[in-house]
């Protein structure tokens, strides 16, 4: 009876120590977000950007596997391109300073895969989105929809915009509210 208690108390133990959740998230690239020179072909270098700041509360590997999908044909889905960052990300810079990036994942350019990445737990990460290119070509667009899926030992977590930028945000729409109204 105490070696099936011991076994038990063991597997509830290992069950609850794996149970890291994934995280996913989601957005889209369009012509009015910032631009910045990290892109892959682009000359001069400006494509559009989106930033997922993070953190995860357990040290170790992690897998971030982004897809783009598209409409119908490959060639209608974001060509997409991801950088991570550790504590800070420069948009002035060009993606030096990077733990790492993609460009093409396992499955071809709808895809960008950062595969065992060491992230340690209550550090701020920046997982930024951007495309290969600032035109459309073969391979894709420069701007659409993207979805980021984060796995690792731990649970992911986004780290929340600032109260002021809640604030101003809230007060642009509640702006724009009164000017329809007119």
């Amino acid at each position: 009876m105490k070696k099936l208690f011991a076994l038990a108390t063991l597997l509830g133990t290992f069950a609850m120590s794996s149970a890291a959740s994934a995280a996913l998230f989601s957005g889209s690239l369009d012509p009015s977000d910032p631009t910045w020179g990290g892109c892959g072909s682009a000359t001069p270098p400006s494509c559009n950007y989106d930033v997922v700041e993070f953190s995860v509360d357990a040290s170790g590997l992690y897998t971030i596997d982004a897809l783009y999908p598209g409409d119908t044909a490959l060639d209608e889905n974001l060509d997409g391109y991801i950088y991570i960052f550790e504590a800070a990300f420069d948009p002035a810079g060009d993606g030096a300073g990077a733990l790492s990036f993609d460009d093409d994942g396992p499955s071809g350019s709808n895809t960008s895969q950062i595969l065992d990445v060491n992230l340690t737990a209550g550090t701020s990460y920046f997982l930024v989105i951007t495309s290969f290119t600032d035109v459309p070509n073969s391979f894709g667009q420069p701007n659409g929809a993207w979805e980021i899926d984060i796995t690792g030992p731990g649970n992911v977590t986004a780290v929340p915009l600032p109260a002021a930028v809640w604030l101003m945000l809230s007060g642009l729409v509640g702006l724009a509210g009164l000017r329809r109204r007119r």
